[in-house]
């Protein structure tokens, strides 16, 4: 119950329509919550319009492909082919529109602010362009506004939705595991929340 409540509470915190968790700071016990939730549309929408062109990248990359931060980390400018991202299991993926958008700018602003650097990776920061190793995990998300992590989820469950659960389609089409793949399907299967009113049905007659 107490599990319901606060999540209950943390989307209406995400939503603005209350300033304080009242169960914050009561104590949680029970089984450990680790079922993914989806994230506010408007949270993903102004990530996505980050003035910071490698914050834009980086989110459209998680938000419509469901990328790991790792992933994004290590992406080479070799990696992206005609359009396409080659991922290191030897997956192609075909990048969706506003992500190659995102792209454009991002390369444009590159090769403007380190038109000498040598660095083969996609992002780079001013620690990075002189040398030849990765960004910080962390970059560029301690200015996003979103978490990597909340993002893939958001992603994935998207598909979940779409798909009716299909467990081999979320495995083939993300690259994860069939458990991994189980948790995620697993929310389109959880019972009607206690928070909604239960469906009326017809009376019975003798």
């Amino acid at each position: 119950m107490m599990l319901g409540f606060r999540s209950l509470f943390t989307i209406l915190r995400g939503r603005k329509q209350i300033f304080l968790d009242p169960t914050k700071a009561i104590p949680l016990r029970g089984p450990k919550r680790n079922m993914p939730l989806p994230m506010e549309p408007t949270a993903i929408r102004d990530a996505l319009v980050n003035p910071d062109p490698a914050v834009a990248l980086a989110v459209s990359l998680v938000a419509f492909h469901a990328l790991m931060t790792s992933q994004v980390q290590h992406i080479k400018l070799t990696d992206i082919i005609d359009g396409r991202l080659r991922m290191p299991d030897g997956r192609f993926i075909p990048l969706a529109k506003p992500v190659l958008v995102h792209l454009a700018a991002w390369l444009d602003h590159r090769a403007k602010r380190w038109s000498e650097t040598k660095n083969p990776y996609l992002l780079v920061t001013i620690q990075t362009a002189p040398r030849l190793s990765p960004p910080s995990r962390n970059f560029p998300w301690k200015k996003a506004g979103v978490t990597a992590q909340a993002l893939r989820a958001d992603r994935i469950l998207y598909e979940v939705e779409q798909t009716g659960g299909d467990v081999r389609r979320i495995c083939d089409l993300f690259g994860i595991g069939i458990e991994t793949a189980l948790r995620y399907s697993a929310t389109i299967l959880e019972p009607p929340s206690p928070f909604e009113p239960p469906i009326p049905t017809a009376p019975s007659h003798p």
